[in-house]
């Protein structure tokens, strides 16, 4: 079954043509789960936002196990990459969002949504994530490098769920490989930590941003 879900990511990437980063391998395990009523904020939110987090926390909830596939824009590809998670959750919330994680964040800017990191951001206390919002995309840059021309050196997208009731840590959603929940690296679209890069990595938060055709509060 590994062996195919494999052949069917590459098989979409090659058909497709994205410029997300493939992986050679699935590494980790199968990511976290979570249910909207474990979330801190989720009870307060517009009914849009909480629309969108529904749809998102639900296709991993209800899809076999999704891995990273590089290319993979729906649950029928077996798997997603990063920006194709979000493209399809967007959708399905009835947005019309770009394809790719690049895009996406000049989506945002283009509709004056994006709130750029400073560069003196060291932990997720700093005043400009006051603002941050469940149901916000979060980008990132620098993860690894890209060949396919983009406007903007961005390379990861998620959409941040807000914190979690038992112990109210920020988490996020996403397709990655090798990302961690609590401390547990894991592989493909699932509930993982909101966690800045490491000092010294090439990987940088970028900015977060509520989508277009989504209620700023």
């Amino acid at each position: 079954m590994l062996r195919l879900w494999i052949f069917i990511c590459f098989a979409t990437a090659a058909a497709a043509q994205l410029p997300e980063v493939p992986v050679k391998k699935v590494a980790y395990g199968r990511p976290a789960l979570i249910a909207t009523e474990q979330l801190t904020e989720f009870g307060a939110l517009p009914e849009d936002r909480k629309k969108m987090i529904e749809g998102a926390i639900s296709v991993a909830r209800d899809s076999p196990w999704l891995p990273y596939c590089f290319g993979g824009s729906d649950p029928k590809d077996g798997g997603f990459d990063c920006s194709g998670a979000m493209y399809f959750v967007m959708r399905k919330a009835g947005l019309t969002p770009p394809r790719s994680s690049a895009d996406q964040y000049l989506w945002l800017i283009e509709n004056h949504r994006l709130i750029e990191i400073p560069a003196d951001l060291k932990t997720l206390d700093h005043p400009v994530l006051k603002k941050l919002l469940p149901g916000d995309l979060l980008f990132w840059g620098g993860t690894y490098a890209p060949t396919d021309g983009r406007k903007v050196n961005i390379t990861h997208v998620a959409m941040y769920l807000g914190h979690e009731k038992k112990d109210a840590r920020p988490i996020m959603i996403n397709a990655t490989d090798g990302r961690s929940y609590r401390g547990i690296k894991a592989n493909g679209y699932g509930v993982y930590d909101l966690q800045l890069p490491r000092e010294g990595s090439k990987a940088v938060f970028m900015g977060y941003g509520t989508p277009p055709g989504i209620s700023i509060r």
